[in-house]
């Protein structure tokens, strides 16, 4: 990651929280879209003076949601609440699990203020993302089955993936049926054809799918301060990147690249 950090950024255990940190302002309201268990918006209102909302389509991961902060579940009609709403969107790791990604992109454009920022991250297309191992279940089904079955329950995996009644495959939306990794100008054609500015572009890591992968096979428990030598040294591995709402006719703009 070439973005400078703050001494007093509380996320350098998660660099794309880390990267977005770095540019919300105090005072705002930031809505997490894609919020899961809302560890995000408690340490981001702990460390910032933000009124904080999460967003997830899996309710049942909202439901053991804790906290003092407003989670809401997103339906297929979209996120349900007016426009012009908030100051700043997160959407961490989260295009590359939804099909529609245009509908959803539009939403989120609706509920940002104008001049709103929103702050995207996906996996980036490079030489190691064959060994992304969110995508095992697709390209081995009948091995995944067996093995989840082994582990967990018959029933277990019914619900998780095959009639999840979120629609889901995992964290995965069953019509979409793959954890997607994006060259850079597909993303930003994808934001800019909804209606965002590109205001600035950056990544983190290289080998965190290699070190995962020799992880898994059991082979040595990677130490975590080489996992964070990778983040915070290389940029190829996952995009982390900055948007603005746009007008309608004023979506495209060069990205500053640091």
């Amino acid at each position: 990651m070439k973005t400078t950090l703050s001494p007093g950024n509380p996320f350098i255990d998660r660099p794309t929280w880390a990267y977005a940190y770095e540019s919300i302002p105090d005072g705002g309201r930031v809505l997490d879209y894609g919020c899961y268990d809302g560890e995000f918006i408690d340490r981001l209102a702990a460390a910032k003076r933000v009124t904080v909302v999460g967003a997830d389509k899996n309710k049942d991961v909202l439901a053991s949601y804790k906290g003092p902060h407003q989670v809401i579940h997103v339906e297929n009609r979209g996120i349900p609440v007016e426009g012009a709403t908030f100051d700043v969107v997160t959407m961490f790791d989260v295009l590359e699990h939804v099909h529609d990604q245009h509908a959803l992109l539009r939403d989120v454009h609706r509920v940002l203020k104008p001049g709103g920022t929103l702050f995207v991250t996906v996996p980036r297309k490079h030489i190691f993302s064959f060994l992304d191992l969110s995508n095992l279940k697709y390209i081995f089904p009948k091995t995944h089955k067996f093995f989840y079955t082994l582990v967990r329950s018959r029933e277990a995996y019914d619900y998780r993936y095959a009639n999840n009644p979120y629609g889901l495959i995992g964290d995965v939306e069953k019509e979409k049926a793959w954890h997607q990794h994006f060259r850079e100008d597909e993303l930003v054609g994808l934001l800019n054809r909804a209606n965002f500015k590109t205001e600035h572009i950056d990544g983190y890591g290289r080998y965190g799918y290699l070190m995962t992968f020799f992880s898994t096979l059991g082979l040595r428990i990677i130490p975590e301060r080489l996992r964070r030598w990778d983040n915070y040294s290389f940029e190829t591995r996952e995009f982390a990147c900055r948007f603005s709402k746009a007008a309608e006719a004023d979506a495209s703009r060069p990205a500053a690249v640091v």
